[in-house]
């Protein structure tokens, strides 16, 4: 060891200098806010849940004049909304099944669909009376109408559907046709 590095350890110890870098660590603020709740919302219905609003505003200023000083604002929100909306995929199947397409000229087998669907609902009210609701038996000879009418068309997987449907509201013309056909 030199002369020089134990004067040069002492002045260090002395005038409180350190060889290095001063390093400022700044933590994130997090804040976080939650909300539970039940809400009744409504078939294609929004509703809004609420929303938080804060604000901030600091300044800081050193030396003599304009340019050593500074203005901070800072403005934040958040809101929260649900939108609703109710699929009943078993009235689509149906509808598909019972659609017959009415205008040759929807050329798109979607386009067929979406119509058969919108014209359901339009013509069918929400709740059917009594007189309206058709039999297990009327809905099975239905289906076997359809299933009949696809094969003729030879549409064999729209067949088997409906020979499916007729199956599950009790009808055994049905049954054997399905067992006939998986042997």
């Amino acid at each position: 060891m030199s002369k020089m590095a134990p004067n040069v350890l002492l002045w260090c110890l002395l005038t409180g200098t350190v060889l290095g870098q001063d390093v400022t660590v700044q933590q994130p603020i997090v804040g976080i806010t939650s909300v539970r709740t039940s809400v009744a919302v409504p078939d294609r219905g929004r509703v809004f849940l609420g929303g938080v609003s804060s604000a901030q505003s600091s300044s800081s200023r050193f030396g003599f004049s304009r340019a050593g000083s500074s203005i901070g604002l800072s403005r934040a929100s958040n809101s929260l909304s649900a939108g609703v909306t109710i699929i009943d995929l078993r009235e689509m199947d149906e509808a598909i099944l019972n659609s017959v397409p009415d205008r040759p000229e929807l050329s798109s087998r979607f386009a067929r669909h979406a119509a058969a669907i919108s014209a359901s609902r339009a013509e069918r009210p929400r709740e059917p009376s009594r007189l309206e609701v058709e039999s297990p038996a009327e809905r099975a000879a239905k289906f076997e109408r359809l299933a009949r009418k696809a094969e003729l068309e030879n549409r064999s997987g729209v067949a088997k559907l409906h020979w499916q449907m007729a199956a599950k509201y009790g009808s055994a013309t049905a049954r054997e046709r399905l067992l006939a056909g998986s042997r």
